[in-house]
């Protein structure tokens, strides 16, 4: 093992979901970091859109193409199709959509086969690649969470397709973490803040203006996984740095190259 990782001894500040941590703390580990998880989100099935999930479920004959927002999305729908013993034989006259790699690569797991993916993983692009690949007439169903932007089925929508919007999951702030969030920022333990998402951001920035914290967040670099997440912190009067690709192991790379940067290594 050499004697200096690229991020010997910085603390990273992980906000996303506890059940999404995991592989972002093995990384930073890795590269002698010091993962801190501190989850200002819980994400959890939506109970109360139940009846709607399963008769859209049992409908899915009449839909010529399934759109997949998020990884979120494709765990809690798979497990929809579970609980109610639907075959993945029932999605396979689909045609695929995902937003990004890594929701594409969490669709296989249904037996899909992503045939309409945008070169950038925003919601934007994807309603861009979709009124290239189909119909007009087209019937689809997107699945997403309900923080999720509108502008997907918007785009569609004013396009002329039937759209289906079923939210599968929740996203909810988390304030028992508040207190750990804070007690970090107190003491400025954290050299860097990461942001997979909008919702973490405002969750993160709700506990700050409550504690007056803001003005500790000076030296602090925060690392965004992509545009609109980034556009949220700067709402907040904020700039985060983001990676080329909108992955964790592309935020890991823009942390070890600030680190880089800073201490002078080429």
């Amino acid at each position: 093992m050499p004697d200096h990782l690229p991020l010997q001894g910085k603390r990273v500040l992980i906000t996303r979901a506890k059940a999404q941590v995991e592989e972002f703390i093995q990384k930073i580990e890795e590269n002698g970091g010091v993962p801190i998880s501190t989850p200002l989100i819980e994400i959890r099935s939506n109970d109360s859109n139940e009846e709607n999930i399963k008769q859209t479920i049992f409908r899915m004959k009449e839909f010529d193409c399934i759109v997949f927002t998020s990884v979120n999305g494709v765990t809690f729908f798979k497990e929809y199709l579970v609980q109610w013993n639907i075959p993945y034989t029932e999605l396979q006259h689909l045609i695929a959509a995902s937003v990004g790699r890594k929701t594409s690569k969490q669709m296989e797991k249904l037996h899909l086969t992503v045939s309409v993916i945008p070169e950038e993983f925003v919601a934007e692009k994807l309603a861009e690649k979709m009124k290239e690949k189909l119909k007009r007439d087209a019937k689809i169903l997107v699945i997403r969470g309900n923080l999720a932007r509108p502008i997907l089925i918007e785009q569609l929508t004013s396009h002329g397709f039937d759209v289906k919007d079923l939210v599968v999951y929740e996203t909810i702030h988390n304030h028992s973490e508040a207190s750990k969030l804070t007690s970090y920022i107190e003491r400025n333990e954290v050299d860097f803040i990461t942001f997979t998402s909008s919702s973490t951001v405002d969750s993160f920035m709700k506990v700050l203006y409550q504690r007056e914290l803001l003005e500790n967040l000076k030296k602090v670099t925060f690392i965004c996984i992509g545009p609109i997440t980034n556009n949220t912190l700067m709402e907040y009067g904020f700039t985060g740095i983001m990676p080329d690709s909108y992955t964790i192991d592309d935020m890991l790379k823009v942390m070890i190259e600030v680190v880089k940067n800073k201490e002078g290594i080429r």
